[in-house]
Order: C-alpha cells, then structure tokens, then sequence
C-alpha cells in the first residue's frame, strides 16, 4: 500500500472533496449561532426521530467542545467525530491546495486484499465507535455554550 502524487486533469471535486466543501462551509456558517445558543435547526437529531443514538451523536458538541479547546471532552463526547472532521479538512485542504493551483491528486495504491483490510478495519472503528457513544451515555449530556 502506498500514496502517490498523480496528475489529475479534470478538476472537479471528487464527490468526497465537494462533500467536505460543503459540509464545512456550511458548518462555518452554523456554528457561531450554535456555540452562543442563538440557533436551533428545524429538525431534529436520528435520536429524536429513532429514539437511539446514532454512530457520530454527540459530533456537533465533540466538534464545537474542540473549537473551544476543551480537547479532552471533544474526545467524551464522539472521537469518530474528531476524526471525521479530520478527513473533511483533508478533502477540502487537498482539493483546494493540490487539485485546483496544482492539478494533482493524491492517490492511495493497493492490492484487493489490502482494500479489503483497510476497509474491515474502518467498519470495526464505525461499530466499536458506536458502541462506545452508545454506553458511555454522552450523546445525552449537554454542552455548556461559551
């Protein structure tokens, strides 16, 4: 397995890249009335709607808890949150500083039984992750805005 640097001539988004532009905009506009309690979404979270918590409940407040450098409770609240919002910055960071000035893509080089692997291991952290908001309880304990 390997990371190499190709050169990429279309220059859209991957759908990955477009999605984490998206969301982090959109995350950049929303934030600032959630950390000062001035903003509610219409709707709800899947844990009002299903009545159980999702896999990444608890990443808004893990998200807007490390904004306010409150690291150790960002990771209470939902670690796969942390690292979802690391690989959004990376899609978004890479599309902007490699794709668009520099028209190269990095790119991930592996056998079958490599992806096969790497993709066990992210389902397992999906599901250990869920597990863990699921009994420590913290998708039910509020975060204290500024």
């Amino acid at each position: 397995m390997r990371l190499t640097l190709q050169r990429d001539v279309k220059r859209l988004p991957s759908p990955w890249e477009g999605f984490s532009l998206l969301i982090l905009v959109g995350a950049a506009l929303y934030f600032p009335f959630w950390l000062t309690g001035r903003l509610e979404l219409p709707f709800g979270s899947p844990l009002k709607f299903l009545g159980l918590a999702c896999p990444l409940c608890g990443g808004t407040r893990a998200v807007g808890s490390l904004v306010l450098g409150r690291f150790e409770m960002a990771i209470q609240y939902n670690p796969m949150a942390l690292l979802m919002l690391a690989a959004m910055v990376y899609g978004a960071a890479s599309y902007l500083f490699l794709v668009l000035p520099l028209g190269r893509r990095l790119q991930l080089e592996a056998t079958k039984g490599q992806m096969r692997a790497l993709w066990t291991v992210v389902i397992v952290a999906f599901l250990a992750n869920w597990a863990y908001v699921l009994f420590s309880g913290m998708y039910t304990v509020p975060m204290q805005h500024v």
